[in-house]
């Protein structure tokens, strides 16, 4: 009986530890094409093929001018851990801010972008950057930035992640920055900004439930 035992041992364990290797989730926010997302504007936003099309009205405005950002607000709010998943392409400008657990009514939640593109008469050693902010009651304070430098008309993948109060930009599995916030963010939106920029991006995926990107 005990040998019998011994041998059903490694099925039953792969039973046991089945719902936890299955109890992630992956989202992914361009399935649903316009109706995964909150008034979604037309005339700066257009799902097709799958891929998700953004512009701005203008490409050099201030960072103050409506019409040199364009929003796009989830419908689904996410917890826990997580990581946004993308692939995407600049066809004009650099800047894309994700906004992880938006709160639109507190006008709060943890920035992360891409950065902008540098002056004209930037000194020979600055570089591109991408950025984490806190941004509480729309007040926004850089926490963290890291070297992120982007070429026009290649593929871009980033990775951008709550894991615990730790929320982090990666692109191609390179940390680029990272920020502790205390007790984090209370659970919300993602929220995608444009600025001064065309973008292509060919995935938008939300994975749930892990401890590592």
């Amino acid at each position: 009986m005990l040998a019998a035992f011994k041998h059903r041992l490694p099925a039953l364990l792969g039973c046991l530890l089945l719902p936890l290797a299955a109890s992630g989730q992956t989202v992914d926010l361009l399935a649903a094409g316009t109706d995964g997302w909150q008034d979604f504007d037309e005339s700066r936003w257009q799902i097709t093929g799958g891929e998700l099309l953004g512009n701005t009205a203008v490409f050099d405005g201030e960072k103050t001018d409506p019409a040199a950002s364009a929003f796009l607000l989830s419908n689904r709010t996410f917890d826990g851990n997580y990581v946004v998943s993308m692939e995407l392409t600049f066809e004009r400008g650099r800047y894309l801010g994700v906004y992880l657990d938006y709160d639109a009514g507190e006008q709060s939640g943890m920035w992360l972008a891409t950065g902008h593109a540098l002056a004209a008469d930037a000194a020979a050693n600055e570089v591109e950057r991408g950025y984490v902010k806190t941004v509480d009651n729309g007040a926004w304070v850089v926490r963290a930035t890291g070297e992120l430098p982007i070429e026009q008309g290649q593929r871009l993948r980033l990775g951008l992640s709550k894991r615990g109060d730790d929320y982090s930009l990666r692109s191609d599995g390179r940390l680029i920055a990272t920020y502790r916030k205390a007790g984090g963010y209370p659970e919300g939106r993602i929220r995608l900004r444009l600025t001064n920029a065309q973008v292509r991006i060919h995935k938008l995926e939300v994975r749930t439930g892990r401890k590592r990107q």
